[in-house]
């Protein structure tokens, strides 16, 4: 008759349980139940610890991606401001050479009518003492002609 296998380990495997030698409970855990729990205490406390930074890293990924949407909103507020402000100046530049351009067109529109005017006028005064001297010398027959004619 065969013998039994010996294992060499304190605790040998049920036949359900996995062979991983790796997760069999070693005997410092199997000495007593308040290391055990001390020891459960001192994991959950790790978890908890890790769980707890990794929250308070998220916050800071958080706050640091919303201080740079505000930065970036901020940026782009002033940007529109400062392109608003330059299109306003540029329409009011706009706007005042058109009105300069249309008085100095009006004003020569001024002057020019301003001249035709006056050659009318003067080619009416001309015409009117053009008649007047053909008039004259017909209304004045006797020759006293010397006292107009200075």
């Amino acid at each position: 008759m065969s013998a039994i296998a010996k294992s060499t380990s304190p605790i040998a495997p049920a036949a359900t349980e996995s062979r991983d030698w790796t997760k069999a409970p070693t005997p410092e855990l199997r000495s007593g139940s308040e290391d055990e729990s001390d020891v459960l205490d001192a994991k959950a406390k790790e978890r908890h610890r890790r769980k707890q930074v990794k929250r308070e890293e998220k916050q800071r990924r958080e706050e640091a991606e919303r201080q740079v949407r505000k930065e970036a909103e901020a940026r782009a507020r002033k940007e529109a401001e400062r392109t608003k402000a330059e299109a306003e100046r540029k329409a009011r530049e706009e706007a005042e050479r058109q009105a300069r351009e249309q008085a100095e067109k009006d004003r020569a529109e001024v002057q020019q009518r301003a001249a035709e005017v006056a050659a009318k006028q003067r080619a009416m005064a001309q015409e009117a003492s053009k008649k007047r001297a053909r008039e004259e010398p017909e209304a004045c027959p006797s020759g006293d002609q010397s006292d107009d004619v200075r």
